[in-house]
């Protein structure tokens, strides 16, 4: 019975598993074939158990175990299946999109825990930790560009607009900060405006929609006008802890917050850098290795009161009573811990499977820890199906796996402790380390030294310190008692903290490395077959599986080059790569003094594809949207010894400019020489050339800029060909149609009306057009009439907001187009929104905003 249920859950969890790489759910029709068919199959199962039993065979059917599997397999489809489409079942309606309603809600997490009015830090910003999973902040948006406190909510919407739901829905809304500030559980009136779950998708970076998804939220927006006088506060005990804690004259209050009560907005972007760096974000973020420790704890006491009890009672009935009573106690203990941490998805996860443990040691039920192992994933994919979708369910998952291998293969038990913890601490961090990268493109090599010595101290501390605050809260008499120890763990941990700083210092302390999902799967299949025992060709498939790995590091072929368009949002970041040399033309804006495509996404990008030595970088215009990441991307440069050409319309790029790279040509097509303006009117206008096919860059001109350029060029090449010729109308056609001629355009001001005239677009003659715009953009770029337009040349049209980032390769045969949305990430869960003004009626089109 065991092993048949073993099979049954282990093919479910690994065709649920699945589900995260679909590229659609599949139909209703065929859900429910795969519903019925998977129970025909259990069905069969059991009935062919039962022939072979009155049989009396001694051994059943190996069809058995086979139509068992394939039962598992069909019904772990179809829940995943059945809940994406409960999760896509939702959605905006057109009608709410950016427009003002009034919603009931509920804070669900974000709240203000400490009583001050913190600013959430910016997931973006994270990117690189390893615990992103936690992070409860929800994303910066648009319209906090010119206002950077702000407070960031995740929130249980029961009515909008007085409709009552049917079912709760979560949303992510942003408040600026006011005197009011909502605590978690608080009850409010707002009115806010919404859109669809959405974000930028690049190949590297955070990906916003995947984490809104997992976390089951349908729609993001702002709050506009928060009804004050229906705010009904709810402070839970967790916020008063909190308040209780920033009350205490402790240095490391803010370390303290987060390690007792989960909250983690006060922790710094250098606090984030230093664990991040030595692979201690796990030990600073609440978990299940938190609870596991909270558990032993407990346990441990408590087996102290059993050795005590049952040298009393002598009963053995009496110490089973007794053992019962201490589970229950460890249950409800943890349990409350678990609301202290304020219901994190990572500790209700292990605090479930702390349950399910337990369960089978109440009811004598004896199962190997493989059988236990499988049942546990079971159930977590059952109760927390969309956690697929988050880095913590791989980590905790390959954690566990992993250890269980080693020991497995290596029998740790037989070793002294000593040498057991340090090679359980490498194995795991040498497992893990593919898998850190696949998620966050970094992972510590230190972090093997620095959880031996840090999690010992926490694993001392975490009790001690959550029973000293307890006392101090509860108990005023022991408050100066407790306020004693909670000093004695501050100076601990601020010795620690400073060992941790100094040591992510090191330029050693972590590799930052970016690998394809095929190429990190064929690695961690190698380290199995690697810890398996000897055999045949064992070091042959190793091998073979690692060869992916290290093809990554070879520079792609020098004859391509390729045009890489980011998704930038509302803004412009461009790279043009070649063999390992890469030029950059604009470098996306920044919002709340950060910019976070230029800092993470675009060198995370360049490290990925080898072409890392940038020679140019080239800013159209000074406006934020296009360099508003200057300062980070020279930041990142300088750190890695690079010194490019810097260009701009007022430095060294003017009209007649030409510059040879890497077989290439670029010319400069505007502004005039002499030029002292920087604006939209005199962006940086270049044409990249191979001789075969060529891509305009033309920045933010409009068009005054567009008739002056075509004019310049019309009189440049007629004087050209008066040189040379005695100007024949053929001639002078051909030379109109050649000089501003190109494949690919990027759409002048992101599609913008005042832009891409008719002459413009005849000229030019693109076969594509790119628009570079964010997601229901407040300028409705780009303008249906300019999308209209191209569409009557027809010119292929690609908005990033769709499509995601666009990247193009070139060879002397042709080029390709292809985006992240559509091709490289195309999953059920991320899907993609045509903008609506381009779907809209006539009478919608006129109602356009000028800009």
């Amino acid at each position: 019975m065991v092993n048949r249920i073993t099979i049954w859950c282990g093919s479910f969890c690994v065709s649920a598993t699945t589900a995260v790489l679909w590229p659609e759910l599949p139909s209703l029709n065929l859900v429910m074939t795969l519903a019925i068919g998977g129970g025909v199959l259990l069905f069969l199962s059991k009935c062919n158990f039962y022939f072979y039993s009155i049989s009396g065979g001694k051994q059943t059917s190996w069809m058995k175990f086979v139509l068992i599997a394939v039962s598992g397999a069909l019904i772990g489809a179809t829940w995943m299946a059945s809940l994406g489409y409960w999760h896509l079942s939702w959605q905006l309606p057109q009608s709410k999109i950016q427009q003002d309603v009034t919603i009931n809600a509920t804070v669900d997490r974000g709240g203000c825990l400490s009583g001050q009015k913190s600013v959430v830090n910016n997931q973006e910003n994270r990117v690189h930790t390893q615990n992103a999973e936690n992070i409860d902040s929800a994303v910066n948006a648009e319209y906090e560009k010119d206002e950077p406190r702000y407070m960031s909510y995740v929130v249980n919407v029961n009515a909008i607009d007085d409709i009552a739901l049917k079912f709760t829905r979560k949303m992510a809304l942003s408040h600026r900060l006011t005197s009011t500030c909502l605590h978690n559980g608080d009850k409010f009136t707002a009115t806010v405006k919404l859109k669809p779950a959405y974000g930028t998708l690049n190949p590297v970076g955070f990906n916003r929609q995947q984490y809104l998804a997992s976390q089951e939220i349908v729609a993001t927006g702002y709050i506009k006008h928060l009804h004050i006088e229906a705010v009904v506060h709810n402070h839970s005990v967790r916020h008063n802890i909190s308040v209780f804690i920033t009350t205490l004259p402790l240095d490391q209050m803010r370390w303290f917050q987060a390690l007792l009560i989960g909250e983690r907005s006060l922790l710094t972007k250098d606090d984030w850098h230093t664990i991040g760096q030595t692979g201690t974000a796990h030990i600073f973020s609440i978990s299940g290795m938190h609870l596991s420790i909270i558990a032993l704890t407990v346990f441990y006491a408590c087996s102290a009161f059993i050795f005590v009890a049952s040298s009393i009672i002598k009963r053995k009935n009496a110490f089973i009573n007794l053992r019962r009573y201490v589970l229950m106690t460890l249950v409800c203990s943890t349990a409350l811990y678990v609301m202290l941490s304020g219901m994190a998805l990572p500790v209700v996860r292990a605090f479930v499977l702390l349950v399910v443990g337990i369960g089978f040691a109440v009811f004598n039920s004896v199962l190997r820890p493989f059988h236990m192992g499988v049942f546990m994933l079971f159930t977590c994919i059952v109760l927390f199906p969309l956690s697929l979708l988050q880095a913590s369910f791989y980590l905790s998952i390959g954690a566990v796996i992993s250890i269980w291998l080693l020991n497995w293969r290596f029998r740790f038990q037989a070793m002294p402790w000593y040498k057991a913890l340090f090679c359980i601490q490498l194995g795991v961090s040498v497992v893990m380390a593919p898998i850190t990268l696949l998620w966050f493109g970094t992972a510590s090599t230190i972090g093997i030294i620095a959880n031996l010595f840090v999690l010992p101290v926490i694993t001392l501390v975490l009790p001690v310190a959550l029973l000293a605050v307890m006392a101090g809260y509860y108990i005023p008499t022991s408050l100066d008692f407790a306020i004693w120890v909670l000093l004695k763990i501050d100076k601990v941990l601020g010795w620690l903290l400073t060992c941790l700083s100094d040591a992510a210092s090191w330029p050693i302390s972590a590799i930052h490395f970016y690998p394809t999902t095929g190429s990190i799967l064929c690695l961690l299949f190698a380290m199995l077959l690697a810890i398996l025992p000897r055999w045949r060709y064992k070091w042959a498939c190793v091998s073979l599986l690692i060869l992916p790995v290290t093809l990554t590091f070879i520079h792609s072929s020098p004859t391509r080059w390729f045009v890489n368009v980011f998704d930038a949002g509302q803004g412009t970041a461009i790279a043009l790569t070649k063999g390992e040399h890469a030029i950059i033309v604009d470098t996306g804006p920044m919002y709340n003094a950060e910019a976070p495509l230029a800092s993470q996404v675009i060198p995370a990008f360049l490290k990925q594809n080898n072409s890392e030595h940038v020679d140019m970088v080239i800013h159209s215009h000074g406006d934020t949207d296009h360099a508003g990441g200057k300062a980070a991307l020279s930041a990142w440069l300088d750190t890695k010894g690079i010194k490019p050409a810097w260009i701009s319309p007022i430095d060294g790029c003017e009209r007649g400019k030409v510059i040879n790279w890497q077989g290439l040509t670029l010319t400069f097509l505007w502004p005039e020489k002499g030029n002292l303006e920087d604006s939209n009117a005199m962006s940086c206008v270049i044409k990249i050339d191979d001789g075969f096919h060529s891509v305009l860059i033309p920045g933010d001109i409009e068009r005054a800029s567009e008739y002056a350029i075509l004019h310049a060029e019309k009189k440049r090449m007629a004087a050209g060909i008066k040189g040379r010729t005695n100007g024949t109308q053929e001639n002078k056609s051909n030379v109109e149609q050649t000089a501003v001629r190109a494949d690919v355009l990027i759409a002048p001001h992101h599609g913008s009306k005042t832009s891409s005239t008719d002459i413009w677009i005849q000229r030019v003659s693109p076969d594509v057009v790119l628009y570079t715009q964010g997601y229901e953009n407040r300028w409705k770029f780009p303008s249906q009439s300019v999308f209209s337009r191209y569409q009557k040349y027809g010119v292929r049209q690609f908005t990033t907001s769709e499509f995601g980032f666009i990247r193009l390769e070139f060879t002397e045969g042709g080029y390709i187009v292809r985006s992240e949305r559509k091709d490289a990430q195309n999953r059920w869960y991320l899907p993609s929104y045509t903008p609506r003004h381009l779907v809209s009626s006539e009478s919608e089109v006129k109602k356009e905003e000028n800009f």
